[in-house]
């Protein structure tokens, strides 16, 4: 009698705090600090190089990331530390990518607007600290992490929709006629110059 009893309280054990065990272990750490910080400025940067691939603005982004190198190589190194491996980091990437990809392609004129409006605040004549401008950016934001102490926000990555860019007025809206287009320079933090689908 003892011993079945003893299977009944153990039994009842795993049947209440199982579910609770389960639940804490499939929910996603929430993201913060630095960890934070690296995943905004990758989707900076991805907004940025499809932003120049869409909209002709390859020679901003390579004085981007010519004046931003230290800062994106270090997002880079977080980054593959929290992912463990290049190739979960890469399809982070491409994920992020073909998402900034669809919102251009919803409205490229005002995306292209946008994003030219995004190089005129980094690359203007007082550039921002990198880490403190990705914290205030709405796009900054859209990289589908839980970050600890935040508000869930509704993006492309946790939704599976596609989510109109907020609307900005850019200061000058002829940088997104620019005819040339050279080719993108070799950084190992850029985004695939081709948009996998």
């Amino acid at each position: 009698m003892k011993i079945a009893r003893a299977v009944l309280l153990a039994a009842a054990s795993v049947l209440i705090v199982g579910p609770a065990v389960a639940a804490k272990k499939k929910a996603d750490p929430c993201i913060k600090d630095k960890v934070l910080a690296s995943f905004q400025m990758r989707m900076l940067q991805t907004e940025l190089v499809v932003g120049a691939l869409s909209c002709k603005l390859t020679p901003r982004y390579n004085e981007f990331v010519t004046a931003y190198r230290p800062d994106l190589m270090g997002a880079h190194r977080v980054l593959m530390k929290h992912f463990g491996r290049e190739s979960r980091l890469e399809d982070y990437k491409s994920k992020t990518a073909n998402e900034a990809s669809q919102r251009s392609l919803a409205n490229i004129t005002e995306f292209c607007l946008y994003t030219s409006a995004l190089y005129d605040k980094l690359l203007g004549p007082e550039r921002p600290k990198l880490a403190a401008f990705v914290g205030t950016e709405p796009v900054a934001s859209r990289h589908g992490q839980n970050a600890c102490d935040a508000p869930s926000l509704v993006t492309a990555a946790s939704s599976g929709k596609v989510v109109p860019m907020p609307r900005q007025k850019p200061e000058v809206a002829a940088a997104a006629a620019t005819p040339t287009a050279p080719e993108v320079a070799a950084d190992t933090t850029a985004a695939p110059t081709t948009v996998q689908q």
